[in-house]
Order: C-alpha cells, then structure tokens, then sequence
C-alpha cells in the first residue's frame, strides 16, 4: 500500500510539473485499452529464522609439539584458580574465572539497550503508521479541496453575475424615475397654464408641484440604489478574480508543494523505520559481544593434558598479553595455521573443523586463537587438534572452518533478492500486486541470505522467477512449503 501511494505521488509530481504532454490524449486512453492486463502465477514464502555460518580453508601445518598455551581473552582480577603443575585436566573444565562484575553490568546495560531499541520500534511504527496516515488522508482531501476551490469560482461567478444584474436593473430604475420627474413637470406646466385659464384651482397646482418634489426624491432614491450596487458589483467581480487566482495558485504551487509535502512525510516514515530496525540489530549486537565478554571471564581448557606451567594466581591479574596455563595435550599432533583479525575475532576454541589429507578427512576442534599478532607472518596463529594419528609432524594440511557467523537471523532464498545498482531489494506480495522492498543484507551462504533491515516476517517474498515479473505486476501467489523445497 506504502509503495503504491509512493508510485502514485511521484507520477503526479512529474505530470504537476510538466506543462505539455509527448502525445495526444486520446491516444493514450485507445493505448491503455489495448493493454492486456497480465496476471502472474508466483511462489510466495514468509521469511525464516535460521543460523548462516561461512567457512573458509586454511593452509596448516602438522606440528609434532603438543603443547596448547592457554591466553585470556579479557583483563581482570582472578577470582577462581584451579589445579597444579602436573595436574591432568580434562577438556572444558575450568581453570581460573576472572571478575564478572563489570562484565554482568555491560550485558545488563546491553539488555536494557536491546529493550530501549525495541521500545523505540514499535514507537516508530506508531509514529510511521501515523505519518502514513496523515499523508493518506491529505492525499485524500486533495480532491475535495480542487473541488471546494471550483465551487469558490462557480459561486463568485454567479455572484458577479447576479451583482451586473442588479446594477442594470438598478440604471434601469434611475431612467425610469428621471422619466417620471420629467412627466411630473409636463403635468406641473399644464395645471399652471390652466390654473390661468381659470380652469384649475390653487390646490390642484400644488400637488402637482408636491408630485415633481415626489419624483425627484425618488430619482435620488434610485440614484443611491445604483451607487450601491455599482459598489456591490465591484466587490463581486474582484471576490471572482480572487477565487481565480486561488485556484491557479493552488493548481500551480500548493498542489505541488503538497504532492512534495506527502512524498517527503511517507520517505521520511520510512527512512525512520528503517534506522530504528538497524537499531535493534546493532542493540542485538551488542548484547552478543557483552554475553561473550562474560563468557571469557570463565576460561576453560581446551584440550584434555598434563598441566607444565601456571602463570596466574588469585587476587592477582590477567591478561591477554600473558600466558596463563600451559598444557601438554593428550594429542599426539597439533595442528597450526595463521588467521587475518577479522577471522580471529570469529573463530572460537571449541569450533569444530575438518582437516584434508589428500583423500582423507579427518574430524578436527579449534583449541587455541592467539591474540598476540604474529611479528614473522603478521597474522594471528589458531591451533586445532585431530581426531587422528595417522598426521605425519611437519607435513602440510588443508584446515576447514567456521569462520563467520549470524545466528537466529531473519533470512529469504538467494534468488529472491535482485540489485538495483548497489541496492538490494526483493518483491513481496501485497493485496495481489508486487512491491518492491529495499533490505539491508549480511551473510549469505549456497541457499539463503541474512536480512538486517527492510523486511518483517510478516511479508510474502516471491520466490519464484519469471521475465515478467517487476514492480507493480499483479500476482496470483501459492505459498511454497517446507516439502515443496
């Protein structure tokens, strides 16, 4: 609906703006009837939640030493100290545990920001709908108020007309009433002529004299009257100048800056929306890396050996540029390779891996991500182990594994998404018609591809392609199933 009202605006911007047209009308109305109005036959299907991972492979190196050093992620206080030189450990059990306080406060703010950015939505939905619906109802006035200003016009026009009307009548009276003084002295002159001739009395000579008085006052009358409604049709005929200009001042300016007005309200909702949605995923975000940061304050072996080396104590503090733990793995090989940062931010101990051997695979875990960079490589050095003996120390290998990761991410097909340019967008099924909604995107793997931005899972993704499919198209949809793919 949203993009259909943008549709509609912007056409009537662009026709507000331009004073000619390339074609006659009436071509273009036998062109329309001509148009065959397509339908098309689609695949809808609502987004998922699902987890996208990325592997990549590594070169690596099969080592003969055993040895896992065991490095903090985070600074702190050590709270908790576990075993002794000598002492055998067992794969996940725990160390040392650093201070948590501060990292509790950092998830709890991080909660707490993850809620704020929530509020805020559906706030900005509320004030999206709103402004939605403001624009709707001024785009639905905007004929009613063309009209209004017609009647304006049609009524100033009656009036001006009844108003030269009245004023003609009105010169007409004034004639009248002159002709009629001039009878009155015809009159007068013969009452006196026969007033000498004996033939007409003192009294009779005087209302003459009274009915000259009479219709000159009523000249004078009439007069007055005219004045009136020369005035009043002077006021009319400007009160129909003013419905004029009103009325191209509108068609010329305010229709315009409204249409801009409506198209400004409706992008501005929408930019909104989208920056709030954004929001919630950067919260989202952070509260991962707080939850994480509380996680490496309890720091665990990652490989089952004999302990040769301590460097921490209780009360004491620990830190990534220092190796806590020492231990001599129970693994007869090691395996080592080195990472870029953005790699070793991603892949954690305990991530599982595949290690290639010419034809054979092998079962592989990380044990160790180094966060001293490596001054010969530049890199930083991940250590794995396998499942295996058959690894002979000092040959080259090929290592798989997770290197990126979105977990419960809002995700639709890959071959539902096209690109404008650098914009990515997918057509979604409203009220029979495609509509084109542009997505922020993450990661993507063979079959699907994460949606930051721009969707809700309430939306019917066409899944399906067709040469004919594009904006504004009608659809007739049947939604995929689970079976069906």
């Amino acid at each position: 609906m949203k993009k259909s009202l943008y549709k509609i605006i912007s056409a009537m911007l662009a026709s507000a703006l331009l004073l000619t047209s390339c074609s006659a009308p009436w071509a273009k109305k036998e062109e329309k009837e001509e148009e065959t109005e397509v339908i098309l036959d689609v695949i809808t299907r609502l987004p998922k939640t699902s987890s996208i991972t990325i592997s990549s492979d590594f070169a690596a190196s099969v080592e003969a030493d055993s040895q896992v050093i065991v490095i903090p992620k985070v600074s702190g206080e050590v709270t908790e100290k576990h075993f002794e030189v000598g002492d055998h450990v067992n794969e996940g059990e725990l160390l040392f545990a650093i201070d948590d306080e501060a990292a509790k406060i950092a998830v709890t703010q991080a909660e707490n920001s993850l809620k704020q950015a929530e509020v805020g939505y559906r706030a900005q939905q509320a004030s999206t709908a709103s402004s939605i619906a403001n624009a709707n109802e001024t785009w639905g006035k905007m004929p009613t108020t063309e009209q209004q200003m017609q009647v304006a016009v049609d009524q100033s026009y009656a009036s001006a007309i009844a108003a030269g009307n009245t004023l003609a009548n009105a010169g007409e009276s004034v004639d009248a009433a002159n002709e009629a003084v001039d009878s009155a002295k015809d009159t007068l002159d013969d009452v006196k002529d026969a007033k000498k001739a004996g033939l007409a009395t003192k009294s009779q000579v005087e209302a003459a004299e009274d009915a000259v008085t009479g219709a000159e006052r009523n000249v004078r009358i009439n007069e007055n009257n005219a004045e009136t409604s020369e005035f009043n049709y002077y006021i009319a005929q400007e009160g129909y100048d003013m419905a004029l200009r009103n009325q191209a001042d509108y068609n010329t300016y305010t229709k315009n800056s409204t249409l801009f007005g409506i198209n400004a309200q409706w992008v501005g909702a929408e930019v909104a929306l989208t920056n709030s949605e954004i929001g919630i995923k950067q919260a989202k975000a952070a509260l991962e890396n707080a939850k994480m940061a509380l996680d490496y304050t309890k720091v665990t072996a990652p490989v089952s050996g004999t302990i040769t080396a301590i460097n921490v104590s209780e009360h004491n503090m620990a830190s990534p540029s220092v190796q806590a733990y020492v231990i001599e793995s129970d693994a007869k090989n090691k395996i080592s390779f080195y990472v870029a940062e953005e790699s070793a931010r991603q892949i954690r101990p305990g991530n599982e891996a595949v290690i290639t051997k010419g034809r054979e695979r092998y079962a592989a875990r990380i044990t160790n991500v180094n966060n001293i960079l490596d001054a010969a490589t530049g890199l930083f050095k991940v250590e794995a182990v396998a499942d295996t003996d058959a690894l002979i120390s000092g040959t080259t290998v090929s290592l798989r594994t997770t290197t990126r990761e979105s977990r419960n991410a809002l995700t639709v097909p890959v071959n539902a998404v096209y690109f404008d340019g650098d914009q990515p967008y997918v057509l979604v099924h409203e009220n029979g018609v495609a509509v084109r909604k542009d997505i922020v995107t993450g990661l993507s793997n063979a079959d699907d591809i994460e949606v930051i931005s721009g969707l809700e899972f309430s939306d019917e993704v066409v899944v399906s392609y067709s040469t004919q499919l594009k904006e504004g198209v009608k659809l007739r949809p049947s939604a995929r199933t689970e079976a069906d793919e």
